[in-house]
């Protein structure tokens, strides 16, 4: 029955990695910045998050956002969004005992759907208008 619609798959994956990659852009840019990623190395070295893992997010946040942009190695940039996702919502649920929805209160509703929307472009790939599908990737 909605068979016809399978053909819009290739713009829905360019729809959702374009605002995810936007999105996670918009928020590891900042933290380029040398006093906030001091921030939050801080911030996270109190829950005991090691210095490198912030750095490395940081850099996941940005440049794998970049890569989603603009459609390079989207599968496995999705990926490590996934294992990203997955990690902040494990730190948050035991070191803040977040739940999923507690409004006003810790939560990881938000982390969840990056996970999903990541799993998602891990399943469709980089879809239209992509430097992988330039590639033939």
């Amino acid at each position: 029955m909605l068979e016809p619609l399978l053909s819009y798959t290739p713009y829905v994956a360019l729809a959702a990695r374009v605002m995810f990659g936007a999105t996670l852009m918009m928020h590891g840019r900042p933290k380029l910045n040398k006093e906030r990623r001091a921030q939050s190395i801080a911030n996270f070295g109190a829950k005991g998050v090691p210095p490198m893992a912030v750095i490395l997010g940081t850099v996941l946040e940005f440049f794998g956002g970049l890569f989603l942009v603009v459609g390079l190695i989207v599968p496995v940039v999705a990926a490590f969004e996934a294992i990203y996702f997955l990690s902040i919502i494990e730190e948050k649920r035991t070191k803040d005992g977040a739940k999923f929805v507690a409004f006003g209160k810790p939560n990881f509703e938000l982390e969840a759907f990056f996970v999903l929307l990541s799993l998602m472009l891990v399943a469709l790939g980089a879809g239209a208008l992509s430097i992988d599908g330039l590639l033939g990737l």
